[in-house]
């Protein structure tokens, strides 16, 4: 069975954030032992949107992130598996614009597009990742390594759309990171996102200004406990 729930136990989800809250995005999932269900990357961002239905979160440059410590490897070389991690963080700051993620309730990847002040830019992202849950902190998903590309104007076009990090994955399976069952299950999602990105379906075809973070807003850091996950002793 491919399970793409964030392995946490279930315990209650906590009410919709207001605009404007500090929150950080986490990505979840059980590194065997020693470390178990653990926090693998995580990235403060501010709540632009949160209701039952659509989560939206904004991160500004110089946003705090934390990424697993060690030796990255694999075709990207940035991919630190399991036994080469001693359970620390590199400390990080988001470069670039700001990146706006929109996430809807149950879809097993967010949508990002960035602002760079003045303007949405023509860089699309779709990350292939678990659903969205809401903790006290923020939200909590599972990257699944394959990505979605896109560039240009899904509305008018030019509209390019491809595939990213497939060679990551395949190598994640030879190392036994990841199943062949889960590769496959991963693949048929990245195929969907892929077709719904050239259909210009939501929310690519969306008008993203309802979604613009507020201007007065800036960098935050990831909150006190950032690593603390509910359920954990």
């Amino acid at each position: 069975m491919v399970h793409d729930e964030v392995p946490l136990p279930p315990v209650p989800e906590p009410p919709p954030f207001e605009r404007g809250a500090p929150v950080v995005l986490r990505s979840v999932r059980d590194h065997g032992r020693p470390h178990g269900v653990a926090v693998g990357y995580a990235v403060a961002g501010t709540v632009v949107r949160d209701d039952d239905d659509v989560m939206v979160v904004s991160t500004w440059p110089g946003s705090g992130v934390r990424m697993r410590a060690g030796v990255g490897a694999g075709p990207n070389s940035r991919t630190v598996l399991p036994a080469a991690w001693d359970g620390t963080y590199a400390e990080r700051a988001w470069q670039g614009d700001t990146v706006v993620r929109v996430h809807r309730r149950g879809d097993r990847w967010s949508v990002w597009r960035w602002h760079d002040g003045e303007r949405w830019t023509d860089r699309w992202y779709g990350n292939l990742e678990s659903p969205w849950r809401r903790s006290t902190l923020g939200f909590d998903t599972q990257d699944w390594a394959l990505d979605v590309v896109a560039a240009g104007n899904p509305r008018g076009g030019p509209w390019t759309v491809g595939l990213k990090d497939e060679d990551e994955l395949a190598w994640m399976v030879d190392q036994g990171y990841v199943t062949d069952e889960r590769a496959r299950h991963v693949r048929v999602v990245g195929a969907r996102l892929l077709q719904h990105a050239r259909d210009a379906g939501w929310p690519f075809g969306a008008d993203w200004d309802a979604w613009l973070p507020d201007a007065r807003w800036g960098a935050v850091p990831l909150p006190d406990g950032w690593q603390q996950l509910p359920g954990a002793e």
